[in-house]
């Protein structure tokens, strides 16, 4: 069985189990089994749009490195200040600055939470690259640069904004922060590492530039297992595009019992 056919499969039941078991749930009620039974939709929808742009088997016949590229003083110099901007950025700067409302690690759950999330995140912007690059035609590679780094900015800023931020992460972050994370992590980390790839095109590292980031958001923002039962708030939701909920971030409720940083 190929893989786009697991992923259909396993998405078809995903979405059903959801629909019958979690269609009606309260959102004022973090449950993280609804929560991962989301992602698992979300990382099969990444998977097969993979497949369908190409990205999918141009990433898994890509060499780690080209031949060359390991004696290029500027191919290591680039590649190496990219991972530690991704490692200071996520692991230091999203890490410390993330609410986590006394949540535990959970070792194994959030490694395999962060390892599918980062790995599908970086294969659905390299489908995004694909899909420009099937846009632009004949314009060039910084065209194709360009408009892939449109699609992806503005799919992210929607996806996580009113969809991610708000039914599947708990609540992890201020008003305050949600601004400083985009300003100092996530913009950054596109523009640099999209235009590494435009010029290098190395589809392993750029996906693990991602799987990186987001393993570090995964044990940072301590995701809940399926199986924790543990009091969590959910998403502060405030009114976003044509009136949809969106993610605004905890604003302090002294009433919770919550104790943020803990």
């Amino acid at each position: 069985m190929t893989l786009p056919i697991a992923a259909g499969l396993v998405l078809i039941l995903l979405v059903l189990l959801h629909l019958l078991r979690w269609g009606r749930h309260d959102p004022d009620v973090f449950s993280p089994v609804a929560a991962w039974s989301r992602a698992g939709i979300y990382a099969c929808c990444c998977l097969l749009l993979g497949a369908a742009t190409g990205a999918l088997d141009a990433l898994l016949s890509d060499p780690l490195v080209d031949p060359g590229q390991l004696t290029d003083p500027l191919w290591l110099a680039s590649a190496g200040l990219i991972t530690v901007f991704i490692v200071w950025a996520y692991w230091i700067y999203w890490y410390r600055n993330t609410l986590r409302f006394g949540r535990r690690v959970e070792f194994q759950p959030q490694l395999l939470f962060g390892l599918a999330w980062g790995f599908c995140t970086g294969l659905l912007f390299l489908s995004y690259w694909h899909i420009a690059a099937m846009l632009v035609g004949e314009w060039g590679r910084w065209a194709v640069w360009l408009v892939a780094y449109v699609m992806i900015s503005v799919w992210q800023a929607l996806w996580m904004d009113m969809f991610w931020d708000v039914w599947v992460s708990p609540e992890h972050d201020s008003p305050d922060s949600i601004r400083a994370k985009v300003l100092r992590t996530h913009i950054p980390n596109m523009t640099l590492c999209l235009a590494w790839f435009a010029v290098y095109e190395n589809y392993w590292i750029f996906v693990g530039w991602q799987t990186i980031a987001l393993l570090a958001a995964s044990f940072g923002m301590r995701m809940p297992s399926p199986w924790n039962r543990e009091p969590t708030p959910p998403a502060r939701r405030v009114p976003g595009l044509l009136g949809l909920p969106r993610a605004g971030g905890y604003v302090g409720d002294t009433d919770s019992g919550h104790h943020p940083r803990l």
